[in-house]
């Protein structure tokens, strides 16, 4: 009986591992999943070992131990003790690999994949069976032994007719679903805007943005300063609507922050609340949000409780709802007015979007906005797009918008080429809605900025390394090509020795600059890297699907940071 009781464990394994490394191989699929780490563990470095999926060791070492285990009653008793040993060996080697692995989820990643939790109990199951059966008796009579072969084959065909059109459902049920239809008019009117939303500026102005933002998303964190300009430049000319979108697969803390945030709401805080959470992305942690909402001087007895209660919860998913009804899948989105634009912008984009839908007479001067300094995705300008990167470039905008013939289609040609956005990277044209919003590129990062998905973490992606690893690289003579994604003010203001610079929103168009037979070593701060959307990340998504070498494209998550606390040298 315990044969058979082990044999069942160890197909569960298999059928387990099985199902682990197909989502691993299959990345257009996501990941059937209990609780909301099971992406975050697939798209970390240690999903890999030597450039193999994890989970493809697993599929070897419970096929390894079926076999034994069918063996041993087979063959004589010399044979099964033999037998017995092998499997108190793997299943005890797996055992220790499973607790390494565990460890590593608990204390590295901060995720669980519920399907390596069961892998690992199974393991361990096994390994508390092997040793029980180092104690069984003498080898049993023929007939014995025939009805132990019989059940040991009863097992194995229960296990492939209940195995098969489970992991069929399973696969079927992961399938990516299709994109989303487009938003009527109904649910713009009913669901861009919610009584009760987290509203700045002039109510009653003529044009509304909506946010859709996750405040673990270093992207989002990255495009709140332009955002927060936008807010203070343009209070007497739009109402800016900030809506929740924690992207929790990817994201395990986002809801929380997302609550705590309503929480703050509830004193009159929620702004607040906003600009804190964003400043301190590596410290959403519960300990960090009842900080955050202290420094803010809420009552901390009354946030706490809301916290606590999940009080908010509701509140949040509405809001998550209404996106995707939407067609939001990323962060950040926004909507100027009923236009939806995928990924970070600079001030100098949102002035451009702003002044499309404002008649030249509500735009307010853009004071200090510079035209974007970055290329644009299109042909060398006409003469009438170089007008609109004039000193005023709203009014010439407006302007050229409203001379020239068919305007609605030239001022969309027109704003695409100024402000570097391709059409993927906006909804549709820019005479109104509607239109799906896809990343301007294939790593996901469209010209005006990066935008982060669950769908990221579905992709292959680059190794991580660290100091310590960057050092074992260094000392065996490999001279990797240091790459520095960060924006060219900050690469300005200090870098890695000898590295270049090529931001992460340029990844997309400037990828044939880099060279394929050489590693690349991508890096930013250092604060971020460890999410699936941090800037180097996407870069590195990006360079994967132009067929470099996955080999020879590495993220150096330390960063900047990591290279001078270390006092590196090359």
């Amino acid at each position: 009986m315990r044969r058979s009781v082990t044999l069942s464990l160890s197909l569960l394994g298999l059928f387990d591992a099985l199902y682990l490394l197909y989502t691993y191989t299959s990345p257009s699929r996501p990941m059937v999943c209990i609780g909301t780490g099971c992406d975050a563990v697939r798209a970390s470095a240690y999903s890999t070992l030597a450039g193999v999926p994890m989970p493809a060791f697993g599929v070897l070492g419970y096929v390894l131990v079926s076999i034994v285990i069918i063996t041993e009653s087979l063959f004589s008793a010399r044979v099964a003790r033999l037998a017995r040993h092998a499997i108190l060996g793997m299943t005890g080697f797996g055992f220790l690999f499973s607790l390494y692995l565990e460890y590593l989820q608990a204390f590295v990643i901060h995720a669980y994949c519920a399907w390596c939790v069961t892998s690992g109990v199974v393991m361990s199951a096994l390994f508390v069976l092997a040793i029980v059966n180092l104690r069984s008796g003498p080898q049993p009579e023929p007939e014995m032994q025939l009805a132990r072969v019989r059940r040991l084959f009863a097992v194995c065909v229960a296990g492939v007719l209940v195995g098969v059109p489970v992991f069929y459902l399973l696969a079927r049920h992961g399938e990516v679903a299709p994109a989303a239809p487009q938003a009527t008019a109904v649910d713009l009117q009913t669901r861009l805007v919610r009584p009760g939303s987290h509203e700045a500026g002039d109510p009653k102005a003529p044009l509304t943005v909506v946010e859709f933002g996750d405040f673990e998303c270093p992207v989002c964190g990255r495009g709140e300063a332009a955002a927060r300009e936008i807010r203070t430049r343009y209070e007497r000319q739009i109402r800016f609507v900030f809506r929740q979108f924690p992207l929790e697969r990817i994201h395990p803390l986002a809801q929380k922050a997302a609550e705590a945030s309503e929480c703050a709401a509830d004193q009159g805080k929620f702004w607040e609340m906003v600009e804190k959470t964003y400043s301190r992305q590596d410290e959403l942690g519960i300990q960090g949000l009842e900080r955050d909402a202290r420094e803010l001087g809420v009552d901390r007895s009354r946030f706490s409780r809301c916290l606590s209660s999940g009080a908010m919860a509701g509140r949040v998913r509405q809001d998550v709802e209404d996106g995707r009804a939407l067609g939001v899948r990323a962060t950040p989105t926004f909507f100027i007015g009923q236009q939806r634009v995928e990924g970070v912008l600079t001030a100098a984009q949102f002035s451009q979007l702003i002044a499309e839908h404002l008649p030249s007479a509500e735009v307010a001067a853009p004071g200090n906005v510079e035209p974007d300094p970055r290329p644009a995705a299109v042909a060398p300008k006409s003469a009438a797009t170089k007008k609109l990167v004039s000193p005023n470039p709203l009014k010439s905008r407006t302007a050229t918008a409203k001379s020239a013939p068919g305007s609605g289609k030239a001022s969309a040609e027109a704003l695409r080429s100024s402000v570097g956005l391709p059409d993927a990277a906006l909804g549709g044209s820019l005479g109104g809605w509607p239109g799906t919003a896809q990343p301007g590129t294939l790593g996901g990062l469209a010209s005006g900025g990066a935008a982060c998905s669950e769908a990221d973490a579905a992709k292959q992606q680059p190794t991580l390394i660290d100091t310590q690893e960057l050092r074992h690289l260094l000392t065996n003579n490999v001279t990797p090509l240091f790459v520095d994604v960060r924006p060219a003010g900050d690469y300005a203001a200090g870098s890695i020795p000898g590295a270049i610079n090529l931001p992460a929103d340029e990844i997309g168009r400037r990828w044939s600059t880099l060279p394929k037979d050489r590693t690349i070593l991508l890096f930013e701060s250092g604060r971020s890297s460890g999410d699936i959307c941090a800037a180097s990340r996407a870069a590195g998504r990006t360079l994967l699907e132009y067929g470099f070498p996955f080999s020879q494209v590495k993220v150096y998550q330390d960063g900047l940071a990591g290279w001078e606390r270390a006092g590196m040298r090359k």
